[in-house]
């Protein structure tokens, strides 16, 4: 009994160290499917898992023949590809090796270029757990079709560990990442392990924004600035201080000159439901989306649908309908609408009209809204 002990021991103990090597230490057991991160008009991140050890390459092009390939120098299971000088507005190809013994393909579409573009966006958020709510707005998604999905935090329940991330975030999302980006912001339940480390791990922000992290980012599509921040940084999050992010918000807005500006993040400066408006982002935040002229901020953490009347010009919409289970929707003097649904956003965006429809799983539209924006800002 002892010396059967003593091997099966000596087992564990090689297991470890075997899993160590191939990725194990971070709690990556199964190879993953590729998918996008940070799409641009000219760049795009093809990630996935590979299921042993080894240089990434993408094989990558206009058609299915591909012809062009980028590899990455690192050795390891993890990948992450960068792809630079792609055209705007145009559709590529890819193929990655060693996904499970055999290679996988996908395509994404880079971002368009010019005031005039037309294209589609969802926001989503509070999402990760795995359940029939995140499955059936992951299926909405897929329907809906967007060109890229906006995720406003709360990625992966309870608490974003490395080993929850396959079952409820690749599982779910598994054929719209392939395809479309997916651009997250961290929320409070996925910094509750290792300050985000598996968030940051498996996301990647757009190439070419100057003052860009992992934790807050920014990227243009088409006519339209996108910022992504982080509001747990208010919240015991370890990440940079609250002074570099809005030192990057203030420069990045100051520069911009896209007709449409939006920021998401996790906690939003207003909201009547369960846990209300965050009183520490408005503070530090609201100034700049007014002086800026900020046209929408989307946020999740409330597991409603929200939308206020425009407050000093910046309209607040609450996405936290993702999948988890599902908060009273509040109705306070600056709420426009307000339902508890689980459900995602649909924005499309043409020239000057940009218009938003809160879309439940069944496919009811339960809100709508247009804007016009006659002139240049």
């Amino acid at each position: 009994m002892i010396s059967i002990f003593f091997e099966q021991g000596r087992f564990a103990l090689v297991l470890r160290v075997a899993r160590s090597l191939l990725g194990g230490a971070t709690g990556l057991e199964q190879p993953r499917e590729p998918y996008v991160q940070g799409v641009t008009a000219s760049s795009a991140v093809i990630c996935w898992v590979s299921q042993h050890p080894g240089s990434g390459v993408v094989e990558y092009g206009k058609t299915p023949e591909l012809g062009r390939n980028e590899a990455e120098a690192r050795i390891g299971r993890r990948h992450a590809v960068a792809l630079t000088g792609l055209d705007p507005g145009s559709t590529y190809h890819y193929r990655v090796e060693g996904v499970g013994g055999s290679s996988a393909t996908g395509c994404f579409r880079t971002a368009p270029a010019g005031d005039n573009s037309r294209f589609s966006f969802a926001v989503v958020g509070d999402s990760g757990s795995g359940g029939k709510g995140q499955l059936a707005v992951a299926a909405l998604l897929e329907r809906l079709r967007p060109d890229l999905v906006l995720h406003t935090g709360d990625v992966v329940y309870p608490a974003g560990q490395e080993r929850h991330y396959d079952r409820r975030f690749f599982a779910p999302y598994r054929n719209l990442i392939k395809t479309v980006p997916l651009f997250p912001v961290l929320g409070n339940h996925d910094v509750r392990k290792g300050n985000g480390a598996a968030f940051l791990e498996n996301f990647h922000p757009p190439l070419g924004s100057p003052g860009s992290t992992k934790r807050y980012y920014s990227f243009d599509w088409g006519n339209t600035h996108f910022v992504a921040l982080d509001s747990e940084l208010y919240h015991g999050d370890r990440g940079p201080n609250l002074e570099e992010q809005r030192d990057f918000l203030k420069r990045d807005l100051a520069t911009t000159r896209k007709r449409w500006r939006i920021v998401f993040l996790h906690r939003s400066p207003y909201g009547s439901s369960r846990h209300g408006g965050d009183e520490k982002a408005r503070e530090n935040l609201e100034p700049l989306f007014v002086k800026h002229g900020v046209d929408l901020v989307f946020s999740g953490h409330d597991h409603v649908y929200e939308r206020t009347v425009p407050i000093r010009g910046v309209t607040y919409v609450v996405s936290g309908g993702g999948g988890r289970r599902l908060y009273p929707a509040g109705n306070g003097e600056l709420t426009a609408s307000s339902v508890s649904a689980h459900h995602a956003v649909l924005v499309r965006v043409s020239g000057r009209r940009l218009s938003l429809e809160a879309v439940e799983v069944g496919g009811k539209v339960v809100d709508r809204l247009e804007l016009y924006q006659p002139h240049a800002k």
